[in-house]
């Protein structure tokens, strides 16, 4: 078969699970493809005596190897779906995370889908956007805020970087809006924009509709022909704002200018397949490859992004201190005068204060009452000696609403002449109290007042003006039009208590953000102590100082994000044959349960990844008896 006369040899990335065969193999070119068979698209190759599915990264005059090549079987699609841009961030990103280039590939580029790809048509990109009047307002409430609204304006915002902390009383999507209006008013320049979930693309898409005409929507429930097709808009430059979920920081975005990623703290934004990115550091690798700007924004603050600012990687942009002022909720935690006033404020999981602020805060509009567990009664342990109540399984107890009959977590069963193997106790006592128990006791004290409770699979997205309870877990807090009136944060105390490196980070998010949606001056009940590190952050609305804070002890302590980690999961035999091989100065913890830690230097994480991809590969290409390790670089949370 004759090959190509210009750059004979395509150089293909084959899809393979095992780690061994991420790497670029040659392939011919026949001259019949020899059109066809360009860098980006994908092709069938025949791999150990199977069609394998490949995507051609490059050609060449020259194979790296002295053998006959195989010639390339056939282009599945002329497309093009893989720029020379994103090519270097999926490297760069399974350099990071110990990781293949074809999995980070997965989730870059949508599954093709033939009907969509006919159905797309190159057409001029549209007009520009005009900033709006109040665009600049928006960021003015924002310290050196005006400074980067201006040169996103001027349309010098490459290279620009700044961690944001939420305003409060004011939509975070009015921020977005306004900054990536001012972008697209220049007449080059791209923007792409990452939220945890579909609502929030929902939210930002609807106050950018103006721009409608040149922004594409890239989430994993448009479902297959819609979501190529979108993917197709982008590729083709037909667009220049992109909207997205995390697989979204992707998106072949011509002449990109501005990343914005949202709530980078928030769990979505981690990829929970293998190499287990999450899409804040691959915005930041993106910035880094290609220059262009990054905004990171949060109600609260991120660790890792606080180490930006810390390093002068990133610069801090939070509300002014006039903002604060004028906007900030007047917050109330516990004090020692409430316990003179109320002897059972202090343990009690409602104290007196909330019940008054909810009750004066229904006279005016909707008051937002925050729980931290979704069910009724959704841990339970033995009254008498009050260890954790456990089913002949092992498994966690909960008592659902209506139920005289614990029920297991994990098996399902139904525990009704169950007794305590401590003490014999056949009576049980709450540990923790979830949503519509909760709600059950608002109605009861306010009765004839309207109740919307949202939690897991029925959210509310948005309430009304009008006079209501609104009880959500967090993460599931409606949005009240003009705002709520008060907010009450219930099982504080918990949820900072929590077994986590997290505890005080992820309670201070969840408070920062059910607070943005309250109205100016709005009061707020923490069920905390005042002197909480994360409460007295909510009380002064800096989110920044609890950062740098949690950044300091975690120095201290040598915990990440002041170190680089991996968390190693297999047989222990195997994980301590990994430990073993690592030749970069690290410490092993563990291996228990099947899984162990390994630190390291910050500066030493590039080589950590660098030699847990090798060892991996060449444990993929012995025949031994050894199975795989699984390994998480820089995992969210090492405690799981």
């Amino acid at each position: 078969m004759p090959l190509a006369k210009e750059s004979p040899v395509a150089q293909v990335r084959v899809d393979s699970p095992l780690p061994h065969l991420d790497r670029v193999f040659d392939y011919g070119v026949p001259e019949s493809l020899d059109e066809a068979a360009q860098p980006g698209v994908r092709v069938r190759v025949r791999f150990a005596g199977r069609l394998l599915n490949g995507l051609v990264v490059g050609r060449t005059q020259e194979s790296s190897v002295e053998s006959s090549l195989r010639p390339i079987e056939r282009v599945l699609s002329p497309e093009p779906v893989l720029t020379d841009e994103v090519s270097a961030l999926l490297t760069a990103v399974a350099d990071r995370y110990a990781g293949s280039f074809w999995d980070v590939l997965r989730a870059a580029v949508p599954p093709r889908h033939a009907r969509a790809e006919a159905a797309v048509t190159m057409t001029d990109v549209a007009s520009l956007v005009h900033a709006r009047e109040g665009d600049e307002e928006a960021w003015a409430r924002y310290q050196r805020g005006r400074v980067l609204y201006g040169r996103a304006l001027a349309g010098g915002i490459a290279g620009v970087r700044g961690v944001w902390s939420a305003a409060p009383a004011h939509p975070w999507t009015a921020d977005i809006a306004a900054i990536a209006r001012a972008v697209l008013s220049r007449p080059t320049g791209g923007v792409l924009v990452i939220v945890p979930d579909a609502w929030d693309v929902a939210q930002v898409t609807s106050a950018l509709d103006d721009c409608t005409g040149t922004m594409a929507v890239l989430t994993a429930d448009l479902g297959p022909e819609r979501r190529y097709r979108e993917f197709l808009k982008v590729l083709r430059g037909t667009v220049r704002l992109v909207v997205g979920t995390r697989a979204a920081v992707f998106a072949p975005v011509r002449d990109l200018a501005l990343t914005i990623v949202w709530n980078d703290g928030d769990e979505a934004l981690w990829e929970p397949h293998a190499p287990y990115w999450n899409a804040r550091d691959v915005a930041a690798l993106r910035s880094h490859l290609t220059g262009c700007g990054l905004l990171v924004g949060s109600p609260a603050r991120s660790v890792e992004t606080e180490q930006w600012c810390a390093n002068g990687w990133a610069q801090s942009i939070s509300p002014n201190r006039q903002t604060i002022r004028v906007d900030a909720p007047v917050v109330r935690a516990l004090e020692i005068q409430d316990e003179a006033r109320d002897e059972a404020a202090a343990s009690a999981r409602i104290p007196h204060t909330a019940w008054l602020v909810a009750k004066e805060g229904l006279r005016s509009g909707p008051v937002l009452i925050q729980v931290g567990r979704r069910g009724y009664l959704p841990a339970l342990a033995c009254l008498g000696c009050r260890e954790a109540a456990r089913c002949s399984c092992t498994g966690p107890l909960s008592l659902a609403v209506g139920r005289q009959v614990a029920m297991c977590g994990w098996c399902g069963k139904l525990n009704g002449s169950w007794s305590c193997g401590v003490c014999g106790s056949r009576q049980f006592r709450a540990v923790a109290v979830g949503i519509e128990r909760t709600a059950e006791e608002f109605g009861r004290a306010f009765n004839g007042e309207r109740i919307v409770w949202s939690s897991g699979d029925q959210v509310k997205r948005a309430v009304g003006e009008t006079p209501a309870l609104v009880i959500a877990t967090a993460g599931a807090e409606p949005v009240a039009a003009g705002g709520y009136t008060a907010v009450v944060i219930l099982d504080a105390r918990t949820s900072m208590m929590r077994q986590s490196l997290r505890a005080m980070e992820e309670s201070a998010h969840r408070w920062f953000s059910a607070a943005l949606l309250a109205r100016p001056r709005a009061q707020i009940i923490v069920t905390a102590d005042t002197g909480a590190p994360a409460v007295q952050a909510l009380i002064r609305w800096d989110a920044s100082w609890l950062a740098a804070r949690e950044l300091a002890e975690r120095a201290s302590a040598r915990m990440p994000p002041a170190s680089r980690v991996a968390v190693l999961r297999g047989i222990p035999e195997d994980i301590e044959e990994v430990g073993r091989a690592l030749v970069v100065p690290h410490r092993l913890l563990g291996p228990v349960g099947g899984r162990a830690i390994v630190t390291v230097r910050r500066e030493d994480g590039p080589a950590l990844s660098r030699e847990l991809r090798a060892i991996s590969a060449v444990r993929s290409a012995k025949s031994g008896p050894g199975k795989p390790v699984t390994v998480i670089m820089d995992p969210r949370d090492i405690d799981t």
